[in-house]
C-alpha cells in the first residue's frame, strides 16, 4: 500500500486528537473586510482543461497535473523557513498502535461545501440524497476583530448537518496577505469551531486575486502560519484552492505537510497531481434539500477514521488501496525511454532494446567546457544507435549567468556536432545551485543556452522537476522550447503547462543496466518530427 507524505503527516497528527477538521473551499462574501469590498464569490479562473497543442510542431492532448520533487525540494529549502520533517517513524508508531487499520485508509465519499449563500438547507433531505459529508464555511478574515465575519448560517449548518448524520469539515475563507493576519484568521476559526466535533480537516481557503500577486514564498508562509496554528489547537489542517494556484504559488514542503483540497471544474481529472485528498469537481451542482446551486466534491481519504479511529464505524466501503478511487492516470505516451550517464556504467544496449525500451536520452556533459564531456557519452550513443534505439541528449547546467549559459551551449555543441538525434537536445536545469538565483536570472540562462543551439539547427528543450518548472521559470520559455518534466510516484506530473516528455521514476530496472535508471514516457513522435523538419542532424 502506498501512503503519501501528506497522508502520513495526517496520520501522525490525527493519532493524538479526538476532534477533527474539514476540507475547505468556497466563496467570499460581499461584506467589507478592513474597509475593502470584496466580490460575492471567487471561482476558478485559470481552468486547466486539455491544454492547447504544444511547441512548433504540435503535441498530443496531454492533461498535465496531479508529490515531493527531490532536487526541487532541496533547492527551495535554502530559500524558505520550511523543513520537510521525517514522519515515517511516527507512521510506524501509529500502525503499531492500530494494528490491522491499513484496510481503512481510503474510502470514496461524496460531499458538498456550503456557506450562507445556500440559505436554509434541509439537511435530512441532503443526507437522504446520498451526501456523506459537508465542508461548512465557519467564516472569513479576522473574526476576532470583526465578529460579524462569522458565517451567518454556520451554527445552523453544522448543528443540523450533524443531527442528520452528515460528517462535517470546516473551511475558512482568507483575506490574509501576511503571516500575522493568517495567524489571526486561524485563531478566529478555532474560536468559532471549538465547541463542535469535526471529522474532516479544517481547511484554509486561499483564492483571492491579490494572493496571485504575492510571491511563492509569501503565499507559502501565509498558508503554513494558518495551518500550523490550527494544528497547534488540536485539529488536522488543510489547504484549499484552485489547481493553478496550488501548482504555482506554494512550495512543495508546505503542500506535503497538510491535506490538500483541489478545485478544478468540468474536467476528467484535476489539473494537479501531487497528493490530494479531495476534489471539488463542480461549482453548479444540484442536491435535494438545497434550493440553490452548490459545490460538489469527491473525497478519497477516509478522514473520519483517521481523525477518530476509536469511534469510527465502518460501512464496508473502506480499502487499503487508493488505486481505483482516484481519476484515471495519464497514459504512457507513444514511446518509452531511459536517460543515462556515467552513473549507469557500461550498458548492454542489445538487452536494453530487447526489454522494450524505444529511446535513450544520453548525458553529453556538464558545465561550460567541452572537456567536461560525460565519460560514457560516446559509448552510450554508439551502443544505443547500434542496438536500434533513437537518441536524444541532455547537458547538465551549472550556469550562474546568461554568459555562462552561452559557454555551456558552445561546449555542448562541440560534443554533439556530427551526430543525428531523433530526440531533443535538453538543457537540464535542476542543480541545487539555482536556488540562489532569481527567476529572471534562471529564465535568462535557459533562453541563452536554448537560443544558441536552436540557431545551430537543434530541437531544444528544458528539463527539470515539476515544482521548479512551475515556480522558478517564466512561462514564456514554454512557448518557445519543449519541456521534459521530472515527477516521481504520481499518476500525472504536476506541471501546469504543456510537455512532451515525463521522467516518471528514478528507480527503474531495465535489462542490460546494473542498478537503477531513470525511465520516461514521450508524448510526441520526435524522430518523425526531426526527419520531416530536417533538424538535429537530419
Amino acid at each position: 500500500m502506498k501512503i503519501c507524505k501528506a497522508l502520513l503527516s495526517l496520520l501522525m497528527t490525527c493519532s493524538i486528537i479526538s476532534s477533527g477538521v474539514a476540507m475547505s473551499a468556497s466563496a467570499a462574501d460581499s461584506d467589507t473586510y478592513n474597509d475593502i469590498t470584496y466580490s460575492t464569490e471567487s471561482k476558478e479562473e485559470d481552468q486547466l482543461t486539455v491544454p492547447e497543442q504544444y511547441h512548433k510542431v504540435g503535441s498530443p492532448s496531454v492533461e498535465p497535473t496531479s508529490q515531493a520533487d527531490t532536487v526541487a525540494a532541496a533547492s527551495v529549502t535554502t530559500q524558505t523557513p520550511y523543513n520537510v520533517f521525517d514522519i515515517y517513524d511516527a507512521h510506524q508508531k501509529y500502525v503499531k498502535l492500530h494494528s490491522g487499520d491499513k484496510s481503512m485508509m481510503y474510502k470514496k465519499t461524496e460531499g458538498i461545501d456550503v456557506s450562507y449563500a445556500q440559505g436554509k438547507i434541509d439537511w435530512k433531505t441532503v443526507k437522504a440524497s446520498g451526501i456523506d459529508y459537508a465542508i461548512i464555511r465557519a467564516g472569513y478574515g479576522n473574526a476576532n476583530k470583526y465578529p460579524n465575519q462569522v458565517d451567518t448560517w454556520f451554527k445552523y449548518n453544522i448543528e443540523e448537518a450533524q443531527k442528520a448524520g452528515v460528517d462535517v469539515g470546516i473551511y475558512w475563507y482568507s483575506y490574509a496577505f501576511d503571516t500575522e493576519a493568517a495567524r489571526c484568521e486561524a485563531e478566529s476559526c478555532c474560536q468559532v469551531i471549538k465547541d463542535y466535533n469535526i471529522t474532516y480537516p479544517v481547511y484554509f481557503d486561499i483564492e483571492e486575486e491579490r494572493h496571485k500577486q504575492l510571491s511563492t514564498a509569501q503565499v507559502s508562509s501565509i498558508i503554513d502560519t494558518f495551518c500550523s496554528t490550527v494544528e497547534s489547537r488540536g485539529y488536522c489542517a488543510g489547504i484549499y484552492s484552485f489547481s493553478s494556484l496550488l501548482n504555482t504559488k506554494i512550495y512543495q514542503q508546505v503542500l506535503d505537510k497538510y491535506a490538500v483540497w483541489v478545485a478544478h471544474w468540468d474536467v476528467a481529472a484535476p489539473g494537479y497531481s501531487y497528493d490530494y485528498g479531495m476534489w471539488q469537481y463542480n461549482a453548479k451542482g444540484r442536491v435535494n434539500g438545497i434550493s440553490t446551486e452548490v459545490d460538489l466534491d469527491h473525497c478519497y481519504i477516509n478522514y473520519p477514521y483517521l481523525i477518530s479511529p476509536d469511534t469510527y464505524k465502518p460501512d464496508g466501503r473502506e480499502t487499503d488501496s487508493s488505486e481505483k478511487l482516484y481519476p484515471l492516470s495519464m497514459n504512457k505516451g507513444v514511446a518509452k525511454g531511459i536517460d543515462v550517464s556515467v552513473w549507469q556504467g557500461k550498458i548492454e544496449w542489445d538487452k536494453v532494446k530487447a526489454s522494450g525500451i524505444d529511446y535513450a536520452v544520453v548525458r553529453a556533459g556538464y558545465g561550460n567546457d567541452a572537456s567536461q564531456t560525460d565519460k560514457y557519452f560516446k559509448a552510450n550513443i554508439e551502443g544505443a544507435e547500434k542496438a536500434g534505439l533513437n537518441c536524444g541528449v541532455y547537458w547538465y547546467s551549472y550556469a550562474t549567468s546568461a554568459e555562462d549559459a552561452v559557454r555551456e551551449a558552445e561546449a555542448c555543441y562541440e560534443v554533439i556536432k556530427g551526430h543525428k538525434f531523433g530526440y531533443p537536445v535538453y538543457y537540464a536545469v535542476e542543480d541545487a545551485s539555482f536556488a540562489s538565483l532569481s527567476n529572471q536570472q534562471i529564465t535568462e540562462i535557459i533562453n541563452a543556452f536554448c537560443s544558441v543551439l536552436e540557431k545551430k539547427g537543434y530541437y531544444v528543450g528544458v528539463k527539470s522537476y515539476a515544482n521548479f518548472l512551475n515556480t522558478r521559470i517564466d512561462p514564456s520559455v514554454y512557448s518557445k522550447y519543449d519541456v521534459w518534466v521530472a515527477h516521481y510516484g504520481v499518476s500525472k506530473p504536476a506541471f501546469n503547462k504543456n510537455f512532451n516528455m515525463w521522467q516518471f521514476t528514478n528507480e527503474g530496472k531495465v535489462n542490460g543496466i546494473k542498478g537503477y535508471v531513470n525511465c520516461n514516457y514521450a508524448y510526441l513522435d520526435f524522430p518523425k518530427v526531426m526527419k520531416n523538419a530536417h533538424i538535429n542532424g537530419f
